[in-house]
């Protein structure tokens, strides 16, 4: 199976998440910002990262999901972190519905530090727990 971690990540928390599950599956991490981000080749499983920002996903994640191809991604999982929303799945979800790109149904949320809240977070424990996700769905 052919896995891919795409991430967007303004403080570097989702980052940090993104590069526990890459290594988890034995990919590189790239951000969606970076040239080399594009999906070109045949993905079972699209692990993407976002963070919500003031009620929604940045526009970095909107325009990198934009691009997707169904026939280059076959699933995706979604991943956060956040400091006061559970989750960015659902802004995701609606993007990938008109795309036709199937979710997982589980996904991976923890905290992330934002000014002082959260301070820390993610953690280790977190980047464990991010890596066990990421282990499960690629069974």
């Amino acid at each position: 199976m052919k896995y891919a971690v795409r991430y967007f990540s303004k403080s570097g928390n989702t980052g940090k998440v993104a590069r526990a599950i890459a290594s988890a599956v034995g990919v590189t991490a790239v951000s969606m910002d970076a040239a080399e981000a594009e999906i070109t080749k045949e993905t079972d499983i699209l692990f993407l990262g976002a963070a919500v920002y003031a009620f929604g996903i940045d526009d970095v994640v909107k325009t990198f999901i934009s691009k997707l191809d169904a026939k280059n991604v076959k699933k995706v999982a979604v991943f956060s972190t956040t400091a006061l929303v559970k989750s960015a799945r659902p802004h995701i979800a609606v993007l990938l519905s008109s795309k036709n790109i199937p979710l997982a149904d589980a996904e991976f949320h923890c905290k992330g530090a934002f000014t002082v809240m959260h301070k820390g977070r993610p953690n280790a424990k977190d980047l464990e727990k991010a890596a066990a996700f990421a282990k499960e769905l690629v069974k």
